[in-house]
């Protein structure tokens, strides 16, 4: 009888065991893991084309925008400092949909004389080369190092895109981009330029190119979702904007509301 009672016991508890194990949901380490928000940065075409002439020099002007299409903001945040160079490191923050966050090397902070403040180095670069030499040798603005700021709402429909500016200081601290918003430079500023003094007359590709040493960790990695061209004539000392491309998933302009950048 004690066997018996024993016996029935032991199928009851295994009964019990089976029911749990069948009533719980299984999980997965990665249904289960945080996912990291980071940022894509996108380059609209150059806008604003115009030629000046300083000190019997020429120079082609024209406004760029940068813009955040990504997951979660780019923020920049100064880390400790070089004492060699002068320079400050600066360290990316990423956010996680968890609320946690993670800190990756990013480049440096350094004083821009010009402007005034402090830029990040390398954040993009611009470049001018002919249509039909491709393999010659581009002429390079000195632009590149930026203050990132947030200057221009572009797509406020994107999931985690803020109705305001977040980022709109040049200080050492912390700079970056919210979603949806882009970082426009504009014409008149210093380093939004190329010397043409010399040039021959034809046309020719403006190519910019942001994050171009691929420092700045992304949803997308890709060298065209980075990279913008647009197609201008240069004749008899006028220019003239032939073919404006788009950078992949953006839009082809910024809403123009790029006055409140800092010098």
């Amino acid at each position: 009888m004690t066997q018996l009672i024993r016996r029935a016991l032991q199928v009851l508890g295994l009964t019990a065991l089976m029911i749990v194990a069948v009533s719980q949901p299984e999980t997965s380490p990665s249904a289960a893991a945080a996912t990291e928000l980071l940022p894509n940065i996108e380059a609209l075409p150059a806008t604003e084309l115009r030629l000046e002439t300083v000190d019997g020099r020429i120079y082609l002007r024209f406004t760029t925008t940068t813009w955040n299409s990504g997951l979660g903001p780019l923020e920049l945040v100064a880390g400790p400092v070089d004492t060699g160079s002068g320079k400050q490191q600066v360290l990316q923050r990423v956010y996680s949909s968890d609320g946690s966050t993670n800190t990756f090397q990013a480049g440096w902070f350094a004083k821009h004389d010009l402007h005034g403040h402090f830029h990040f180095d390398d954040y993009a670069i611009y470049s001018l080369r002919p249509v039909d030499r491709p393999e010659s040798v581009a002429r390079q603005s000195s632009k590149t190092t930026f203050c990132v700021i947030d200057t221009d709402r572009i797509d406020h429909k994107l999931p985690g895109a803020p109705k305001r500016s977040v980022y709109n200081s040049c200080g050492t601290g912390i700079q970056g981009m919210s979603v949806g918003w882009g970082d426009a430079y504009r014409y008149y500023l210093a380093g939004q330029s190329f010397d043409i003094t010399g040039l021959p007359d034809g046309d020719y590709i403006l190519r910019v190119v942001a994050d171009p040493l691929d420092r700045i960790a992304e949803t997308d990695e890709s060298a065209a979702d980075n990279t913008s061209e647009i197609t201008l004539r240069l004749f008899e000392g006028t220019v003239e904007l032939l073919a404006q491309g788009e950078s992949d998933s953006g839009p082809g302009n910024s809403n123009g509301r790029g006055g409140g950048r800092p010098f």
